[in-house]
């Protein structure tokens, strides 16, 4: 089992029929379209949905992509929280390896640094930050 597997494994634990996938049925070609750092997610699912949010299917992911101010600025949109803040990836990571970070287009700010350099951790820190929410 790997990191993603093993990941999906304990959101299905933690949250059980909340979390609806697809299994991939994508190829290397298709792959090549997105970042790297997301590959291995697309390897394991299509689409992903949890409580805290949906990782987009790569037809919606690409085609979303392709709208400003995402096309500019070259990042990758894969998903969203549900509320207000798409997930984002860079094409290529910084200097530092960070790819990943999270946008709310209703603050009327611009894109900030992406902060995460995997995807587990986004995706953890996503998860964390909804718990945090749900409690108060």
């Amino acid at each position: 089992m790997n990191i993603i597997q093993a990941y999906i494994e304990k959101l299905i634990t933690l949250y059980g029929d909340e979390i609806v996938y697809e299994n991939s049925h994508y190829d290397e070609e298709t792959l090549q379209q997105i970042p790297e750092v997301l590959r291995p997610l697309y390897r394991e699912v299509s689409k992903l949905s949890m409580p805290f949010g949906e990782i987009d299917c790569l037809e919606t992911a690409l085609k979303n992509s392709k709208a400003e101010p995402f096309l500019s600025e070259q990042w990758f949109c894969f998903g969203s929280d549900d509320y207000f803040s798409f997930w984002l990836c860079r094409y290529t990571p910084d200097e530092d390896g960070f790819s990943i970070t999270y946008w709310d287009h209703d603050s009327g700010s611009e894109i900030d640094d992406a902060i995460y350099m995997n995807i587990i951790d986004f995706l953890e820190d996503m998860r964390n930050e909804y718990e945090e929410d749900k409690n108060e």
